[in-house]
């Protein structure tokens, strides 16, 4: 048990920093507009798509080759066009950059949630699920201060999160093969396209609420004259306990009940925004929003051991590229204004995720 307990360390380290990557673009996306013009802000798109593109492909790749062997290529695949930000002179250059770092982490968060799932004893998977997903938080605030300490300066703020993920590779020695191993198969039951089919809903549903509030609140707060620093920071801070809460809520209640639970935070803390009361409602949604905590669990938990990794991110697919990839997109699209823009955007999200939750099957016994 020590050793699974040193691996699953290692797994969320590594969870960890490809979470501060990912996210490490949103705190200094107007120096990059400054070299390369507004065109620099779909940087943060392409990297969803690449994501949605990555987790897909190595899923695969994981089941049918190796979730160990998938995982250390996904690392590689983040860690290394980090260093790109640093030299990119044009934006083409800088679109690509972005591609593999979303292909990469993306990758590696599919096949952490299954790694999860094995190595967690069932009574508290939940928990271990919603502290991997809490560290997406945490790792934006990392970025958040790193961005601060540096003064948004492109060099030292990207050397810093290079060696920081790079500690990612050694890392991954410490992490066994997967023992869930069987013949890999597309060929699955009617109740699973169901679950694939809602599964889905829900990714997109949750996507599309997350990335664009995180991508773009610092550019809502800076135009509001709001102190962006202090309520990202805060919002985030209660988002990761939330997120953290989350997944023992639901060992204890069930992963659909919790789900209720939280998307309904989100539908009402999405009204608030329309209401001009933005930080509460940003910090509100930031805790609403862990009904994604346990999300890549609960899946992993429905699909039979041969198509573990690749169901996980065939649910994560569409969340990942309409959600994440084009989700900052249709918000910077939207003719209302940032600020009306966002809180449509969440409230349809919320929306979305509480009735895909309702036809999820439920994977906790409960008294």
């Amino acid at each position: 048990m020590a050793n699974y307990k040193l691996a699953l360390t290692a797994l969320l380290t590594i969870f960890l920093f490809s979470a501060l990557a990912i996210y490490s673009i949103s705190f200094v996306l107007p120096e990059f507009i400054s070299s390369f013009g507004g065109l620099a802000s779909f940087a943060i798109p392409l990297s969803w798509i690449g994501g949605a593109i990555g987790g897909l492909l190595m899923g695969i790749f994981g089941d049918t080759k190796g979730k160990r062997l998938s995982l250390l290529i996904s690392i590689l695949l983040f860690v290394f066009p980090i260093l790109g930000n640093v030299v990119v002179d044009n934006v083409v250059l800088f679109y690509l950059i972005w591609f593999l770092i979303g292909f990469g982490v993306n990758a590696v968060n599919g096949i952490s949630y299954v790694y999860a799932a094995e190595l967690s004893p069932p009574s508290i998977r939940g928990l271990i699920g919603s502290i991997m997903q809490g560290l997406y938080f945490l790792g934006a605030i990392l970025g958040l201060l790193i961005s601060f300490v540096t003064k948004e300066t492109i060099f030292p703020y990207y050397t810093i999160i290079f060696v920081l993920s790079a500690i990612s590779i050694p890392l991954w020695f410490l992490i066994p093969e997967s023992k869930w191993k069987a013949k890999f198969s597309f060929r699955v039951s009617r109740e699973f396209v169901k679950v694939t089919v809602f599964g889905s809903l829900f990714s997109i549903g949750a996507f599309l609420l997350l990335v664009p509030l995180v991508s773009l609140s610092f550019t809502l707060f800076s135009s509001l004259k709001l102190n962006a620093y202090a309520v990202i920071l805060i919002g985030f801070i209660i988002g990761m306990i939330g997120f953290t809460i989350a997944g023992s809520i639901s060992d204890r209640i069930g992963r659909k009940k919790a789900s209720y639970l939280f998307a309904g935070i989100s539908v009402f803390s999405s009204l608030l925004f329309f209401s001009g009361l933005v930080i509460a409602s940003f910090i509100l949604l930031m805790f609403g929003s862990s009904f994604f905590a346990y999300f890549g669990i609960w899946m992993s938990e429905i699909y039979p051991i041969n198509f573990k990794a690749t169901g996980t991110n065939i649910t994560l697919f569409l969340g990942r590229l309409l959600g994440g990839g084009f989700g900052v997109t249709l918000v910077l699209l939207l003719p209302f204004g940032l600020e009306r823009d966002l809180s449509l955007t969440v409230l349809i999200s919320s929306i979305i995720v509480l009735l895909s939750a309702t036809q999820l099957p439920e994977t906790v016994k409960t008294q």
